[in-house]
């Protein structure tokens, strides 16, 4: 009795199976990965809020003037004391109130927070590690040290 040949590969109900199963998988994971990413652009910007209260007081304090730094909705800018515009930067997923840090001519703040919302969220960044060295007040060399 003649054998009938074996029939090789997959039916078409098979594919559309793995198909969808992989679909599926990819519909779960998919939205964990827009979201991480969503959250690691916005540290990024608050990692940014603080290079830039950072760089503003060694801009005061290199310039010799007082600068102000506005933060009001999605941006932040640095104006000099006569009003001058020194830069403006735009944040995508950081929303402010209304406030201004005012940078003496010693390049210190006169607020050591700044109220922001990341993501919905509402936050407080802490700004005096930034600047605790500089307000301590005794500054530790090798020659005060015995």
């Amino acid at each position: 009795m003649p054998s009938q040949p074996s029939a090789r590969g997959f039916t078409l109900i098979e594919l559309l199976v793995v198909i969808a199963i992989m679909m599926t998988v990819l519909g779960l994971v998919g939205g964990g990965v827009v979201t991480g990413v969503a959250r690691a652009e916005a540290q990024t910007e608050v990692i940014s809020v603080y290079n830039l209260v950072k760089k503003s007081g060694v801009r005061a304090f290199t310039s010799g003037q007082t600068l102000v730094l506005s933060f009001e909705q999605n941006q932040a800018r640095l104006i000099a004391s006569q009003d001058e515009l020194i830069s403006a930067v735009d944040f995508d997923h950081l929303l402010f109130k209304p406030q201004q840090i005012v940078f003496n001519r010693n390049g210190l703040p006169n607020v050591f927070a700044i109220d922001v919302r990341v993501r919905g969220k509402s936050k407080t960044l802490d700004l005096s590690e930034l600047f605790r060295r500089l307000t301590s007040g005794l500054v530790v060399t090798k020659s005060n040290v015995s």
